[in-house]
């Protein structure tokens, strides 16, 4: 019968093992790799709502952020383009964002 100290045993050498064999960014991939396609689009999502509500041009707006599959999504409204524009560059720096569709409307204050 195997016991919990052998399993806990097995499972922090094989990790050990994988550090040493990766990169941290390797082993984060790997990582978003494995995680359903759920979980990555949230982490996705929340990735690009952190670094939209991170840049103080863009503080004063209301946009909205959807990931499905490496494919963002961003809607609400802003005061000028250089916002709606920047708002897409900061989307499309996000680690594992692939393309990014920009339904955001400019209107005036």
């Amino acid at each position: 019968m195997i016991r919990r100290q052998t399993v806990a045993s097995v499972l922090t050498t094989t990790a050990i093992a994988f550090c040493i064999a990766h990169t941290p960014a390797q082993a984060a991939d790997m990582a978003s790799a494995a995680a359903p396609p759920d979980e990555r689009d949230r982490g996705l999502q929340r990735d690009v709502k952190s670094a939209l509500v991170a840049d103080p041009a863009l503080q004063q707006t209301h946009i909205a952020v959807s990931a499905e599959g490496g494919r963002v999504t961003l809607a609400g409204v802003v005061t000028t383009a250089a916002q709606r524009e920047r708002a897409q560059r900061n989307a499309m720096a996000v680690r594992g964002v692939r393309q990014v569709e920009n339904a955001i409307e400019v209107t005036e204050p």
